[in-house]
Protein backbone atom coordinates (compact mmCIF):
# COMPACT_ATOMS: atom_id res chain seq x y z
CA UNK A 1 0.00 0.00 0.00
CA UNK A 2 1.46 3.43 -1.27
CA UNK A 3 1.91 6.02 1.91
CA UNK A 4 -0.95 8.65 1.60
CA UNK A 5 -0.76 10.88 4.50
CA UNK A 6 2.35 12.79 6.18
CA UNK A 7 0.89 13.71 9.95
CA UNK A 8 2.69 16.41 12.19
CA UNK A 9 1.70 14.78 15.62
CA UNK A 10 1.98 17.03 18.48
CA UNK A 11 2.99 14.30 21.20
CA UNK A 12 5.07 11.29 21.34
CA UNK A 13 3.61 8.27 20.06
CA UNK A 14 3.52 4.61 19.52
CA UNK A 15 1.97 2.91 16.56
CA UNK A 16 0.36 -0.41 16.58
CA UNK A 17 -0.79 -2.67 13.75
CA UNK A 18 -4.53 -3.50 13.73
CA UNK A 19 -6.93 -5.99 11.32
CA UNK A 20 -4.28 -8.40 11.02
CA UNK A 21 -5.36 -10.92 7.80
CA UNK A 22 -7.28 -8.19 6.20
CA UNK A 23 -6.43 -7.54 2.42
CA UNK A 24 -6.58 -3.83 1.58
CA UNK A 25 -6.56 -2.38 5.05
CA UNK A 26 -4.52 -1.10 7.46
CA UNK A 27 -4.87 0.42 11.08
CA UNK A 28 -2.78 2.04 13.29
CA UNK A 29 -3.34 3.35 16.46
CA UNK A 30 -1.55 6.31 17.76
CA UNK A 31 -1.08 7.00 21.33
CA UNK A 32 0.71 8.49 24.19
CA UNK A 33 0.61 8.60 27.72
CA UNK A 34 -0.35 12.17 27.95
CA UNK A 35 -3.91 13.10 26.72
CA UNK A 36 -3.67 14.05 22.85
CA UNK A 37 -4.43 17.90 21.59
CA UNK A 38 -5.31 19.25 25.02
CA UNK A 39 -8.29 16.69 24.83
CA UNK A 40 -9.33 13.93 26.99
CA UNK A 41 -8.08 11.37 24.53
CA UNK A 42 -4.46 9.44 24.95
CA UNK A 43 -5.16 7.92 21.65
CA UNK A 44 -6.49 7.97 17.81
CA UNK A 45 -6.86 5.54 15.25
CA UNK A 46 -6.27 6.06 11.60
CA UNK A 47 -7.87 3.20 8.71
CA UNK A 48 -5.60 3.36 5.76
CA UNK A 49 -7.91 1.54 2.91
CA UNK A 50 -6.54 0.81 -0.34
CA UNK A 51 -10.50 -0.43 -2.39
CA UNK A 52 -10.20 -1.82 -5.75
CA UNK A 53 -13.38 -2.47 -7.98
CA UNK A 54 -14.50 -5.90 -8.25
CA UNK A 55 -16.37 -8.06 -10.92
CA UNK A 56 -19.42 -6.25 -9.77
CA UNK A 57 -18.39 -2.85 -10.17
CA UNK A 58 -21.11 -1.69 -8.32
CA UNK A 59 -19.29 -3.48 -5.18
CA UNK A 60 -15.64 -2.45 -3.75
CA UNK A 61 -13.20 -4.40 -2.82
CA UNK A 62 -13.46 -2.98 1.11
CA UNK A 63 -16.94 -2.78 2.50
CA UNK A 64 -18.30 0.88 4.04
CA UNK A 65 -19.41 -0.70 6.78
CA UNK A 66 -15.45 -1.66 7.75
CA UNK A 67 -14.67 2.07 6.76
CA UNK A 68 -16.58 4.33 9.21
CA UNK A 69 -17.70 2.32 12.65
CA UNK A 70 -19.22 4.43 15.25
CA UNK A 71 -16.73 4.17 17.65
CA UNK A 72 -16.02 6.52 20.70
CA UNK A 73 -12.41 7.54 20.23
CA UNK A 74 -11.29 9.95 17.45
CA UNK A 75 -10.91 7.93 13.93
CA UNK A 76 -9.66 9.26 10.27
CA UNK A 77 -10.11 7.43 7.24
CA UNK A 78 -7.55 7.91 4.73
CA UNK A 79 -6.81 6.23 1.88
CA UNK A 80 -7.19 5.36 -2.05
CA UNK A 81 -11.26 4.55 -1.92
CA UNK A 82 -11.22 4.01 -6.33
CA UNK A 83 -15.25 5.44 -6.28
CA UNK A 84 -15.67 8.68 -8.08
CA UNK A 85 -18.58 11.16 -6.31
CA UNK A 86 -20.10 14.50 -6.92
CA UNK A 87 -19.23 15.92 -3.61
CA UNK A 88 -15.25 15.34 -3.63
CA UNK A 89 -15.33 16.00 -7.31
CA UNK A 90 -18.00 18.79 -8.35
CA UNK A 91 -17.09 19.82 -12.03
CA UNK A 92 -16.52 16.41 -12.97
CA UNK A 93 -19.38 14.51 -15.30
CA UNK A 94 -19.76 11.08 -13.76
CA UNK A 95 -21.79 8.10 -15.33
CA UNK A 96 -24.51 6.23 -13.45
CA UNK A 97 -22.74 3.31 -12.64
CA UNK A 98 -20.08 5.57 -10.85
CA UNK A 99 -22.60 7.53 -8.71
CA UNK A 100 -23.98 3.88 -7.93
CA UNK A 101 -20.88 2.88 -6.61
CA UNK A 102 -19.56 5.79 -4.70
CA UNK A 103 -23.69 6.57 -2.68
CA UNK A 104 -22.99 3.89 -0.35
CA UNK A 105 -19.30 4.96 1.26
CA UNK A 106 -20.99 8.58 1.15
CA UNK A 107 -24.38 7.53 2.97
CA UNK A 108 -22.60 5.34 5.62
CA UNK A 109 -19.77 8.06 6.23
CA UNK A 110 -22.98 10.27 6.75
CA UNK A 111 -25.22 7.89 9.25
CA UNK A 112 -21.52 7.52 11.49
CA UNK A 113 -21.02 11.36 11.96
CA UNK A 114 -17.73 11.28 9.54
CA UNK A 115 -16.81 14.59 7.72
CA UNK A 116 -14.88 14.76 4.34
CA UNK A 117 -11.13 16.55 4.63
CA UNK A 118 -11.09 16.79 0.92
CA UNK A 119 -11.69 20.32 -0.52
CA UNK A 120 -13.85 19.99 -3.28
CA UNK A 121 -12.35 19.03 -6.73
CA UNK A 122 -9.24 19.50 -5.60
CA UNK A 123 -7.16 16.53 -7.36
CA UNK A 124 -5.48 14.30 -5.43
CA UNK A 125 -4.33 11.57 -8.83
CA UNK A 126 -2.70 12.65 -11.78
CA UNK A 127 -1.87 10.33 -14.27
CA UNK A 128 1.65 10.11 -15.65
CA UNK A 129 1.09 8.69 -19.10
CA UNK A 130 -1.95 8.53 -21.35
CA UNK A 131 -5.17 11.04 -22.13
CA UNK A 132 -6.52 10.02 -18.71
CA UNK A 133 -7.64 13.63 -16.36
CA UNK A 134 -6.71 14.17 -13.06
CA UNK A 135 -9.02 13.16 -10.41
CA UNK A 136 -10.08 12.80 -6.67
CA UNK A 137 -9.13 9.34 -5.31
CA UNK A 138 -7.62 9.95 -2.47
CA UNK A 139 -10.19 10.40 0.56
CA UNK A 140 -9.58 11.54 3.93
CA UNK A 141 -12.58 11.32 6.71
CA UNK A 142 -12.76 12.17 10.36
CA UNK A 143 -15.42 11.13 12.73
CA UNK A 144 -16.96 13.73 15.10
CA UNK A 145 -14.25 12.96 18.10
CA UNK A 146 -11.32 13.99 15.81
CA UNK A 147 -13.18 16.79 13.12
CA UNK A 148 -12.66 19.16 15.93
CA UNK A 149 -8.66 18.73 15.74
CA UNK A 150 -8.32 19.01 12.51
CA UNK A 151 -6.52 22.09 11.11
CA UNK A 152 -5.53 21.53 7.82
CA UNK A 153 -5.87 19.69 4.73
CA UNK A 154 -3.64 20.31 2.20
CA UNK A 155 -2.00 18.82 -0.87
CA UNK A 156 0.94 21.28 -2.17
CA UNK A 157 3.94 18.54 -1.36
CA UNK A 158 5.78 17.80 -4.76
CA UNK A 159 5.33 14.11 -6.31
CA UNK A 160 7.11 11.25 -5.10
CA UNK A 161 7.11 9.39 -8.25
CA UNK A 162 3.38 8.17 -8.02
CA UNK A 163 0.88 9.70 -9.83
CA UNK A 164 -0.86 9.98 -6.47
CA UNK A 165 0.52 13.22 -4.45
CA UNK A 166 1.40 12.97 -0.86
CA UNK A 167 -1.40 14.73 1.41
CA UNK A 168 -0.49 16.56 4.61
CA UNK A 169 -3.45 16.62 7.41
CA UNK A 170 -2.30 18.62 10.28
CA UNK A 171 -3.98 18.17 13.84
CA UNK A 172 -3.69 20.50 16.86
CA UNK A 173 -5.58 21.37 20.00
CA UNK A 174 -9.39 22.46 19.10
CA UNK A 175 -9.98 26.26 20.07
CA UNK A 176 -11.99 26.74 23.14
CA UNK A 177 -12.69 30.88 21.85
CA UNK A 178 -16.55 31.16 21.43
CA UNK A 179 -17.70 32.39 17.98
CA UNK A 180 -18.79 36.34 18.49
CA UNK A 181 -22.52 36.47 17.89
CA UNK A 182 -23.66 37.81 14.43
CA UNK A 183 -25.57 40.52 14.27
CA UNK A 184 -28.87 40.93 12.62
CA UNK A 185 -29.09 43.32 9.72
CA UNK A 186 -32.50 42.61 9.01
CA UNK A 187 -33.19 44.51 12.12
CA UNK A 188 -30.85 47.52 12.08
CA UNK A 189 -32.41 50.76 13.04
CA UNK A 190 -31.77 52.31 9.77
CA UNK A 191 -34.50 55.15 10.93
CA UNK A 192 -32.10 56.25 13.63
CA UNK A 193 -28.83 55.32 11.80
CA UNK A 194 -29.78 56.95 7.96
CA UNK A 195 -28.68 60.80 9.25
CA UNK A 196 -26.18 59.27 11.60
CA UNK A 197 -24.65 57.87 8.40
CA UNK A 198 -25.06 60.64 6.30
CA UNK A 199 -22.77 63.00 8.71
CA UNK A 200 -20.41 60.29 8.79
CA UNK A 201 -16.79 61.82 7.46
CA UNK A 202 -13.95 60.06 6.85
CA UNK A 203 -10.60 61.64 7.52
CA UNK A 204 -8.48 63.41 4.86
CA UNK A 205 -5.28 61.16 3.93
CA UNK A 206 -2.11 62.42 3.08
CA UNK A 207 -1.33 63.48 -0.25
CA UNK A 208 2.05 62.16 0.31
CA UNK A 209 0.95 58.69 2.37
CA UNK A 210 2.98 55.70 1.75
CA UNK A 211 0.99 52.60 0.84
CA UNK A 212 1.22 50.92 4.10
CA UNK A 213 0.00 54.35 5.97
CA UNK A 214 -2.44 54.56 3.49
CA UNK A 215 -3.58 50.80 4.13
CA UNK A 216 -4.26 52.03 7.52
CA UNK A 217 -6.41 54.89 6.98
CA UNK A 218 -8.39 52.73 4.72
CA UNK A 219 -8.64 50.25 7.75
CA UNK A 220 -9.28 52.34 10.28
CA UNK A 221 -11.82 54.52 8.89
CA UNK A 222 -13.74 51.13 7.46
CA UNK A 223 -13.84 50.10 11.20
CA UNK A 224 -15.08 53.25 12.45
CA UNK A 225 -18.04 52.91 10.40
CA UNK A 226 -18.55 49.17 10.83
CA UNK A 227 -18.55 50.28 14.59
CA UNK A 228 -21.17 52.87 13.93
CA UNK A 229 -23.85 50.18 12.15
CA UNK A 230 -23.41 47.89 14.64
CA UNK A 231 -24.38 50.13 17.52
CA UNK A 232 -27.57 50.02 16.25
CA UNK A 233 -28.21 46.45 15.39
CA UNK A 234 -28.89 43.58 17.46
CA UNK A 235 -26.37 40.54 17.47
CA UNK A 236 -28.10 36.86 17.63
CA UNK A 237 -28.44 35.31 21.13
CA UNK A 238 -26.16 32.33 21.73
CA UNK A 239 -28.35 29.03 22.46
CA UNK A 240 -27.27 25.99 23.69
CA UNK A 241 -30.74 24.55 22.66
CA UNK A 242 -31.05 25.66 19.04
CA UNK A 243 -30.39 22.44 17.22
CA UNK A 244 -27.84 20.51 19.51
CA UNK A 245 -27.53 17.83 17.26
CA UNK A 246 -26.18 19.98 14.57
CA UNK A 247 -22.68 18.68 13.61
CA UNK A 248 -19.54 20.17 11.31
CA UNK A 249 -20.53 17.09 8.77
CA UNK A 250 -24.25 18.78 8.30
CA UNK A 251 -22.34 22.41 8.09
CA UNK A 252 -20.70 20.53 4.72
CA UNK A 253 -23.64 19.05 3.51
CA UNK A 254 -25.65 21.58 3.43
CA UNK A 255 -22.78 24.02 1.67
CA UNK A 256 -22.37 21.41 -0.97
CA UNK A 257 -26.14 20.25 -1.20
CA UNK A 258 -26.91 24.34 -1.77
CA UNK A 259 -23.91 24.45 -4.48
CA UNK A 260 -24.98 21.46 -6.24
CA UNK A 261 -29.20 23.02 -6.47
CA UNK A 262 -27.54 26.42 -7.28
CA UNK A 263 -25.58 24.82 -10.47
CA UNK A 264 -28.56 22.99 -11.88
CA UNK A 265 -30.72 25.60 -11.79
CA UNK A 266 -28.51 27.73 -13.82
CA UNK A 267 -26.97 24.97 -16.18
CA UNK A 268 -30.29 23.15 -16.32
CA UNK A 269 -29.17 20.28 -17.62
CA UNK A 270 -30.43 16.39 -16.53
CA UNK A 271 -26.57 15.38 -15.09
CA UNK A 272 -26.26 18.48 -12.61
CA UNK A 273 -30.34 17.79 -11.48
CA UNK A 274 -29.39 14.22 -10.84
CA UNK A 275 -26.01 15.48 -8.86
CA UNK A 276 -28.03 18.10 -6.76
CA UNK A 277 -30.26 15.10 -6.19
CA UNK A 278 -27.78 12.87 -4.76
CA UNK A 279 -26.89 15.76 -2.45
CA UNK A 280 -30.39 16.60 -1.45
CA UNK A 281 -30.87 13.08 -0.14
CA UNK A 282 -27.24 12.74 1.33
CA UNK A 283 -27.88 16.16 3.05
CA UNK A 284 -31.32 14.99 4.58
CA UNK A 285 -30.57 11.53 5.36
CA UNK A 286 -27.82 13.02 7.59
CA UNK A 287 -30.14 15.31 9.33
CA UNK A 288 -32.35 11.91 10.20
CA UNK A 289 -29.37 10.19 11.54
CA UNK A 290 -28.19 13.36 13.60
CA UNK A 291 -31.48 14.09 15.08
CA UNK A 292 -31.79 10.28 15.73
CA UNK A 293 -28.83 9.64 17.06
CA UNK A 294 -29.44 13.06 19.24
CA UNK A 295 -32.67 11.29 20.47
CA UNK A 296 -31.49 8.35 21.12
CA UNK A 297 -28.62 9.89 23.88
CA UNK A 298 -31.07 11.80 25.68
CA UNK A 299 -33.44 8.02 26.37
CA UNK A 300 -30.00 7.03 27.40
CA UNK A 301 -29.44 10.08 30.15
CA UNK A 302 -32.96 10.70 31.08
CA UNK A 303 -32.93 10.81 34.77
CA UNK A 304 -36.39 11.34 37.10
CA UNK A 305 -35.82 15.34 36.71
CA UNK A 306 -35.64 15.12 32.73
CA UNK A 307 -37.97 12.70 32.37
CA UNK A 308 -41.26 15.44 31.42
CA UNK A 309 -38.58 16.70 28.81
CA UNK A 310 -37.87 14.00 26.68
CA UNK A 311 -41.83 13.51 27.06
CA UNK A 312 -42.58 16.60 25.43
CA UNK A 313 -40.03 16.41 22.82
CA UNK A 314 -41.66 12.76 22.12
CA UNK A 315 -45.30 14.12 21.58
CA UNK A 316 -45.15 17.77 21.01
CA UNK A 317 -46.48 20.60 22.99
CA UNK A 318 -50.27 21.02 24.09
Amino acid sequence: MAAYVHMSFLSNYTVLPRFKGVDDVLALDVSSNEPLFGTAFHSFRVINTYSTNTADHRVHSVLPELLFPVVGFPLLVVGDLNIHNPLSDPLRHFSQREILSSIPYFEKAAESGFALLNPPGEYTRFPLVGGARPSVLDLAFANPALFPLVKNWEASLPSTGSDHIPITITLAAPSLKQKPPRPRWADTDWETLDPIVKGFKVPAARSCSTPPQLGQWMSESLNRLVALLKEHTPVSRLSHRSKPWWTPHLSILCREYHKAARTARKQDNQHMREVAGTSKAGYFKAIKAAKNKHWLSILMTATPQSLWTAKRFAYGRA
